[in-house]
Order: structure tokens, then sequence, then C-alpha cells
């Protein structure tokens, strides 16, 4: 009797190598169920705004900082601007992209990737869904953030958008 206890109290202590097998096979299964989402973050973006990283540059004394956020399983980017010294209304805010440069600004202009709606007085914020292009080339610091004021149609301040 007491030896049979003891054999049971074995068989309980370690499960049979199927058990194990099959645990490991129901693990695997849950990660691989999951998994975009185990492997989603969110990249964290900025970009220093200035005229003089406009093209051409201009005599802005204007100054902005843009810092974002791009979820990369959604392929959501958020972002908030705040810029001071534009003494005419801004007229527009947006992603441009991509340029043939990376990070630094150059004398390279590139269409309007992701605009910013609604109103653009500091601190403005802005959400839109992107798709698998433009977030590479995001990721990549193929983009630069400009701010279009009624002096400066074509853009007051700009910078290049890098990952902080």
């Amino acid at each position: 009797m007491l030896r049979k206890a003891r054999e049971d109290r074995r068989s309980c202590a370690r499960p049979p190598i199927s058990g194990r097998a099959a645990l490991a096979a129901l693990v695997t299964l849950g990660l691989l169920a999951t998994g975009s989402q185990a492997l989603a973050y969110k990249i964290s973006i900025q970009a220093t705004l200035s005229g003089g990283a406009e093209v051409p540059r201009n005599d802005s004394k204007a100054q902005g900082q843009m810092i974002g956020t791009l979820d990369t399983d959604t392929n959501t980017l958020e972002w908030s601007v705040t810029y001071k010294g534009i003494d005419t209304p801004v007229i527009g805010a947006h992603f441009h992209g991509p340029v043939s440069y990376i990070g630094s600004t150059s004398e390279e202009n590139a269409p309007i990737q992701v605009g910013t709606p609604g109103n653009l007085a500091s601190p403005f914020h802005g959400v839109a869904k992107i798709d698998e292009t433009q977030a590479s080339d995001l990721k990549g610091g193929r983009y630069y953030f400009n701010v279009h004021s009624k002096q400066f149609p074509a853009g007051e301040i700009r910078g290049p958008v890098g990952l902080r």
C-alpha cells in the first residue's frame, strides 16, 4: 500500500512526456495566434521645426516641435505640434515624403502624405491611419513635417522626422 502511494505521487509530480509536448504545442499555438499583437509596439517620432529647414530657406524666426507615435500593429499615426513666432494664420500642417535623403534636411520638396485637419492653433493634434508603404518610409526617416502660414504658404517651418 505504501509503495503504491509513492508510485502515485511520482506519476503526479511530473506529467508524462506526451503531456509536456501537448502543453508546449498549446503555448506555441497561443503565441502564433497572437503573434502580430505580441510583436506590435509604438515607435516614437519627432521633428524640430524651423524656417532654416524650409526649401527654399526663409527668414522666419518661428520655431516648433512635432512629437508623435506610430502604432506598428494598426499603422495609426498620432502627433502633437507646438510652435511659437508664427505671426500670420497657419493654413496647413502636413507630413511630406518620401524624400531621397534620410534624416537631415535637404534641398528637396515632397508631396503631402498625411495632413492635419481642424484648428491649427498651437498646440494642435492629429491622428491618421497610414498604409504599409507610408509606415515604412516614416520609420526609414524619409518624411518631414511642415507648417504652412499665410505669410509663407509653401511652408514657414519644417523639420525632418526622426525616431526619438
